[in-house]
């Protein structure tokens, strides 16, 4: 019976969610396929959570108008935070998923958890929002983290090591807080409404300050006994490329990966040849996850997504030279770009807190309105 009354919920709720309008009882019970008795329970119990209100709308003609009901999207926020050694960014959105605002903090002295709160701080008195409805953060970090939210390693954030994080922002904040890997969400919020939207198993490959990897399979990141899936970096003495040098990669042609591949993409033949010779260091380290992972799709981040092409078509080629089964599958642009890590972030507060945020069992996180969904981009 309480399972009933959950799905019936999540129907209704569900309904009202993807509308912008408010919607009379016949029309959600039209529309769900529920019993009009069936539906007035559900929106009594909705409206004690304050998950909708109820509106009187004005019709022509004489009786009294039908009482209409929406979503109450403004009660609640959720958050999601990207702390790095480069400083923190943060959006806010409301129950729905639509983006309140965004901000971003450089790093101080040193980037430490009081980043976090002063992101939000930044997000919420520039977009007159009250931090007093959040019901759930999610924050990134560059590192290993321990299902209980400790930070265990970080070469990136060493001052955060050891740190109760999620305890420690949990108690400040005033709600649920969630950390994981920054590379990991990215590739989650790729999967779920990005790039690799409408996949299963997904490799993200991440070109930035150095290489990155995470892998998404049967849709739920893949951590690992040790929380170490997908840190190859780790390896002792393994260099991904030529011109890595202590982790990170340093560029001949022009100072970024961005600079690099734009120029591939205006012509510059010493940009491109850089990235040639880069893809074939690399293909024979990638090869080896597709063969262990046989993923559907690789999604890769590298340069902006208009200069993508300069990038994907050289690497796509050099993976497959080295391997000997013809099946491979494609590679696509990153969707979401830097944004990736801090969507993934907050749909991973959705996703774990869930029941808190909404008061109502398997509610499904809003997704596609988080990532904002795009076209694939192939080679």
């Amino acid at each position: 019976m309480h399972a009933e009354r959950s799905e019936n919920q999540v129907a209704c709720l569900r309904f009202l969610a993807g509308t912008d309008e408010a919607r009379t009882v016949g029309v959600i019970s039209a529309e769900t396929g529920l019993s009009r008795p069936t539906v007035h329970a559900v929106l009594e119990n909705l409206l004690d959570a304050r998950l909708v209100v109820a509106t009187n709308p004005s019709t022509a003609g004489p009786g009294r108008p039908a009482r209409a009901f929406r979503f109450a999207r403004e009660t609640g926020v959720v958050a999601g935070v990207d702390l790095g050694p480069r400083g923190a960014r943060a959006v806010l959105c409301d129950l729905s998923g639509i983006r309140l605002g965004y901000a971003e903090l450089p790093r101080g002295r040193r980037p430490d958890l009081s980043l976090v709160p002063q992101a939000l701080r930044a997000v919420a008195d520039e977009n007159s929002i009250d931090l007093g409805r959040l019901r759930g953060v999610g924050l990134a970090l560059p590192g290993v983290v321990e299902t209980d939210g400790h930070l265990r390693a970080s070469l990136a954030l060493p001052e955060l090591v050891g740190l109760p994080v999620a305890d420690t922002l949990s108690q400040e904040l005033g709600c649920p807080v969630v950390v994981d890997n920054d590379i990991k969400l990215a590739a989650l919020a790729e999967q779920r409404g990005g790039a690799g939207r409408g996949y299963s198993d997904v490799v993200y490959l991440q070109i930035g300050r150095r290489v990155s990897v995470a892998i998404v399979l049967n849709g739920v990141i893949r951590q690992g006994r040790h929380r170490l899936a997908g840190e190859l970096g780790a390896q002792r003495g393994m260099r991904w490329t030529r011109n890595a040098q202590r982790g990170q990669l340093v560029w001949t042609s022009h100072p970024t990966v961005e600079a690099v591949v734009a120029a591939a993409a205006a012509g510059d033949s010493a940009a491109r040849a850089e990235i040639k010779e880069f893809c074939s260091q690399l293909a024979g380290r990638i090869a080896t996850v597709l063969l262990v992972v046989d993923p559907e799709v690789v999604v890769v981040r590298g340069g902006l997504p208009e200069d993508s092409g300069a990038f994907l078509r050289p690497l796509a080629a050099a993976v497959e030279k080295e391997l000997v089964f013809p099946e491979r599958p494609p590679f696509v642009s990153s969707a979401l770009g830097r944004e990736a890590v801090v969507l993934g972030a907050v749909g991973n507060a959705f996703d774990r807190f869930s029941s808190g945020i909404f008061g109502v069992h398997d509610y499904p996180s809003p997704w596609t309105r988080l990532t904002h969904v795009v076209e694939r981009t192939s080679t």
